[in-house]
């Protein structure tokens, strides 16, 4: 033996390694290799309910979208009619108010002429009642004979001053 090798030593070894490789197969690498497959299968069992449940979200994402869509459809409608609405009962009121103003502008236009014909017949009636009050004084002061030839020779001065070019009409 040269290198002081002894191969029962050796095939021993190889023995007691091909038992320890077999034992640690059968304690270790078949538990720990069904353990990876447990939690492979886990992890794919995980990542389908996880690609479902992405489905079923952009479903109801769709959904939702769609509902929300029909939703403000509708209040966009309902906006136009309570706008139509609005706009028609302004117009409504518009119209009444324009009724009652005319009513009240006639009203006044009435009564205004009633006034005017009120004050133009007082004031005709005070007219009439100075001119007869004036005639009466003028008459009674002016009927005297003295007061009567003052004015005619007032007249007749008059006359005289004024050339007959003056009296032309022109």
């Amino acid at each position: 033996m040269p290198l002081n090798i002894d191969f029962l030593q050796v095939l021993l070894h190889m023995l007691n390694f091909v038992i320890l490789a077999g034992g640690l197969s059968l304690l270790l690498f078949k538990p720990i290799s069904k353990f990876l497959d447990q939690r492979r299968a886990h992890f794919e069992t995980l990542e389908a309910e996880n690609a479902r449940k992405a489905q079923e979200n952009d479903q109801l994402k769709a959904e939702y979208e769609k509902r929300m869509e029909e939703a403000n459809a509708e209040i966009a409608d309902m906006k136009q009619k309570a706008e139509k609405e609005m706009a028609d009962a302004a117009e409504s009121y518009i119209n009444k108010a324009k009724v009652k103003a005319s009513a009240y502008l006639q009203a006044a236009e009435t009564e205004a002429e009633e006034r005017k014909q009120h004050i133009l017949d007082s004031a005709q009636t005070e007219i009439g009642e100075l001119v007869i009050s004036a005639a009466q004084k003028l008459l009674s002061d002016t009927v005297t004979p003295e007061r009567d030839r003052e004015l005619y020779d007032a007249f007749i001065r008059i006359g005289k001053q004024e050339t007959p070019e003056e009296r032309k009409p022109q």
